[in-house]
């Protein structure tokens, strides 16, 4: 009998594709390369890396992940598994976002998976955000409703705002948790696979800042730690949270009132008109800095601080489009009071010469 969760002999990893439990189909599974491209060699380092730091018990992770991953000596492989083979093809090649529209996939599934988008801005630089689902349609519906973007604001939902085009597709997907799959690498905690494989995508698309790629890829070398280059230019991330965090009440945020992409500048509000002076934005979010923290603070602080700050200017941000609606209703009724009026008279004829 096998422990830790994985099956004790097998040449290949077990998989039920179809269950009849479910009316949801559950997903393919892909066979592991026998060959290894570039960018899935270069994907398998990073990989190697992301969970050799998780099993690190200095890693501030330790707790949450260590344990986990080194009960599935086979984890790997199967995070391989999960990734959709468009996946490897987009990253083998030129990036460009005609190659992002060929990723493509069942948007509609109802199971687990991670997903990408690309937005081509306005600025026509293309930018790539990284996110998971539990339940990839609803998710997806959430994205394309732009009601919730208006009462969700978030880096993404402003990309999506200033676009001209963005593109949709799937990463990775999961088998269900309840169907018999527990004896999968990782598919007894499936919450922190899906973390681990949206950090992955996260660090190979380069999406997330430029802090967290410093710390996350590889020392040694072999990984070139800036942004891709493609047929647009530089592709921008917009990730701005670590999706290990994804599921704990504080999550860790960065500081990217330096940043030099416009568009989070522009999201920021950093240099931006505000009522009839020019008021930088920045001077409504107090931003923690190094220079500015005081001796015996801990990171601990630090990070709530920065936490608490980000919900304030989202909450901020929420009330200005409120006024901002209220505002243009107000027009719109004050125009049409207008026009009635203004019917009404010329309905009337008034005064007539006999």
């Amino acid at each position: 009998m096998s422990t830790g969760g994985e099956p004790a002999s097998s040449s290949r990893l077990p998989f039920h594709k179809t269950t009849p439990y479910t009316s949801t189909p559950q997903p393919n599974m892909f066979d592991y390369p026998a060959e290894l491209n570039n960018a899935q060699l270069e994907a398998k380092r990073i990989l190697a890396h992301l969970l050799e730091t998780l099993k690190d018990k200095d890693s501030k992770y330790y707790a949450k992940y260590g344990k986990w991953v080194e009960r599935h000596h086979r984890l790997e492989e199967f995070c391989f598994r999960c990734i959709r083979p468009q996946i490897w093809t987009f990253l083998n090649g030129r990036w460009s976002l005609d190659s992002l529209k060929w990723i493509g996939g069942d948007l509609k599934y109802e199971g687990r998976g991670v997903y990408l988008d690309g937005v081509l801005s306005l600025d026509k630089k293309v930018r790539v955000y990284i996110g998971q689902a539990g339940q990839v349609r609803a998710r997806i519906a959430q994205h394309l409703n732009f009601r919730y973007r208006r009462d969700n604001p978030s880096l993404h939902y402003h990309a999506m705002q200033q676009s001209i085009y963005n593109s949709i597709g799937l990463a990775a997907l999961i088998p269900s948790p309840n169907m018999g799959n527990q004896a999968l690498p990782g598919m007894d905690s499936p919450d922190l696979l899906l973390n681990v494989l949206e950090m992955w995508m996260c660090l190979v698309f380069r999406t997330l800042p430029k802090q967290m790629l410093e710390e996350w890829l590889p020392n040694d070398g072999t990984i070139n730690k800036n942004r891709k280059e493609g047929q647009e230019g530089e592709f921008g991330g917009l990730n701005i949270a670590c999706p290990l965090d994804h599921g704990e009440k504080q999550r860790e945020w960065l500081d990217l009132s330096e940043s030099d992409d416009p568009l989070i500048r522009d999201y920021l509000g950093l240099g931006r008109k505000i009522g009839e002076g020019e008021l930088r934005k920045r001077s409504d979010i107090q931003y923690v800095k190094a220079e500015d923290k005081k001796d015996g603070d801990s990171n601990a602080q630090k990070k709530v601080a920065y936490t608490e700050l980000a919900r304030s200017y989202n909450k901020d941000r929420r009330q200005q489009d409120n006024n901002a609606s209220q505002a243009a209703g107000y027009m719109l009724a004050i125009a049409m009071a207008g026009l009635i009026v203004t019917a009404l008279v010329k309905g009337s004829g008034g005064p007539r010469g006999r």
